[in-house]
């Protein structure tokens, strides 16, 4: 698998100083295989995201787009004097030959391939740092980076619109130009409070297809909810059957190969403190939906869902399923959230209906290279055909 190249990557370390002394250090694929207990120690003393941002989640996505999309692992470990660790910097570097005989050298944070090629897509991206020590790690790798070469550094779906605390280091010493690309909405329900009020906040079709339905289901169908405790070839099945439900609505399946290996992989990593919700939900023996959620700390993750839209004209039988899930997050005293994320319903954005607080998620490019900060400058003035020109012969 491609690691570190020579003629890129300037040395393997360096100090900065500041309020605290820091030093980082280029990590190479044993390093990463060999992390996970000191990954997950700061990830518990840290405000990344525990289920996007975890050694589980990103080692497993590594192993399985790393090789086979060409990409150059960028992980940077950031250390004390005591040589305790205190921050991560999950990246990789992808160089683009343009047809205008030039090179475009991207940084990404690991766990999305954007514009390079489809894989699942991870949410909250950022550093993972001792809190207390965000800013000073986020300095010390704007540091680092500045002593690289490089175009642009992407941060997809992050969890601030300037990139968090590395993107606002990196705009002032590398004097990165942060362009907004995109942004998707998710929604996010509060489940530490009671459920009554948020009952009462929903839309009566809402409840009625997430809760009252519940009767037609369970006594006039026989209909049962049944959460999956085995694991292996189960866990394959259930995939599986998620797959076919997604073929039969959309005509294509949610997770292709590479994605049902890494899902695999990640459920066999799963740490002490994150632990796999897949239910469905049976009538007459027949699985009639699936719900595919994880959860890590007190938060429940919504990945993905596939239901029978034909089993009866007056259920909905997503929305049914996930008012157990959410009902379920709502009863359980270790879950204070249940996080629906970023992305729309085949039709309409149906997660608004659930009330929560909306999350925004956009996808920051911090722009270096002074020419590709002047194709994005005359962007916003020409007509939308050379628009198009320029964002296919920049890769933009």
């Amino acid at each position: 698998m491609a690691g570190c190249c020579e003629d890129y990557f300037k040395g393997g370390e360096t100090v900065i100083g500041g309020s605290a002394a820091l030093r980082v250090d280029l990590l190479d694929e044993d390093a990463f295989a060999a992390l996970h207990c000191d990954w997950a120690d700061l990830l518990a003393k840290s405000n990344a995201d525990p289920l996007f941002m975890s050694w589980p989640w990103l080692y497993s996505w590594w192993e399985t787009w790393g090789e086979s999309l060409g990409l150059e692992l960028m992980l940077l470990g950031v250390y004390q004097a005591d040589d305790q660790l205190v921050g991560i910097a999950p990246m990789y570097r992808h160089r683009i030959p343009l047809s205008v005989g030039m090179t475009v050298t991207r940084v990404h944070f690991l766990g999305n391939a954007w514009r390079v090629s489809p894989t699942v897509r991870t949410e909250y991206v950022g550093l993972v740092a001792k809190s207390e020590l965000e800013s000073d790690v986020a300095l010390a790798v704007a540091a680092y980076l500045k002593t690289l070469t490089w175009d642009e550094l992407v941060i997809p779906d992050s969890q601030e619109e300037a990139g968090g605390a590395l993107g606002r280091a990196l705009a002032e010493a590398c004097r990165a130009t942060p362009v907004v690309r995109s942004e998707s909405m998710g929604v996010c329900i509060d489940t530490a409070l009671p459920i009554e009020p948020w009952l009462a906040s929903l839309g009566p079709n809402t409840r009625r297809k997430a809760f009252n339905r519940r009767c037609l289901f369970e006594k006039k169908l026989g209909g049962s909810l049944q959460y999956l405790e085995n694991k292996g070839v189960s866990q394959t099945a259930f995939l599986d059957q998620l797959n076919r439900f997604h073929v039969k609505r959309w005509e294509k399946p949610c997770f292709d190969d590479k994605a049902c290996q890494f899902h695999l992989k990640l459920l066999s990593r799963l740490s002490d403190k994150q632990h796999a919700l897949m239910s469905r939900l049976v009538v007459n023996g027949q699985v009639v939906s699936v719900l595919y959620d994880i959860q890590a700390g007190a938060r429940v993750y919504n990945l993905q869902s596939g239901y029978d839209e034909n089993l009866n004209p007056k259920l909905s039988l997503g929305t049914l399923h996930l008012g157990y899930a959410i009902e379920q997050a709502f009863q359980d005293p270790g879950i204070n959230q249940y996080d629906l994320l970023a992305g729309s319903g085949k039709n309409t954005f149906y997660k608004a209906r659930f009330n929560g607080r909306q999350v925004s998620f956009p996808t920051v490019d911090l722009v270096r290279s002074p020419v590709l900060r002047t194709a994005y400058r005359f962007r916003s003035w020409l007509p939308g055909g050379l628009v198009s020109r320029i964002n296919r012969v920049f890769r933009l």
